[in-house]
């Protein structure tokens, strides 16, 4: 009895942290998708200041959360993130904008492929 009641509090434990896990995961994809695209669209508008604070947000934000992303996801996708993150501020001051405009679609779509292949669905699981 003593076992079934063990193996009862590691299956809650585990389904705990991946719930914790998924919710995480979904605060810091829409939180970094959101804080990209108002660089971009601030770009689009002309505004090289706020375009440039926030890139520099967004780079700030992911080295915020990296260290916890890291302990449940795979290491060579975040770091393809950051590296995409932290070209945006450089890339922000040049004159030609289509470089930055790519970078920023790279990395919102590096982050959606993150959020979609760490969430468990039929797609993934199956």
């Amino acid at each position: 009895m003593k076992r079934m009641w063990a193996v009862l509090i590691l299956l809650l434990l585990t389904v705990t942290t991946s719930v914790l896990g998924i919710i995480h995961t979904r605060r810091v994809t829409s939180q970094m998708e959101q804080t990209v695209s108002m660089a971009k669209d601030a770009m689009e508008h002309d505004d090289r200041d706020k375009g440039l604070s926030l890139s520099q947000k967004a780079v700030k934000d992911w080295r915020d959360e990296h260290h916890i992303l890291c302990l449940y996801m795979v290491h060579s996708r975040l770091e393809a993130i950051d590296q995409t993150l932290t070209a945006l501020p450089e890339l922000c001051q040049d004159e030609e904008t289509k470089d930055f405009f790519s970078e920023c679609d790279r990395g919102i779509m590096q982050i959606d492929y993150l959020n979609e292949s760490e969430i468990p669905n039929l797609d993934n699981i199956f």
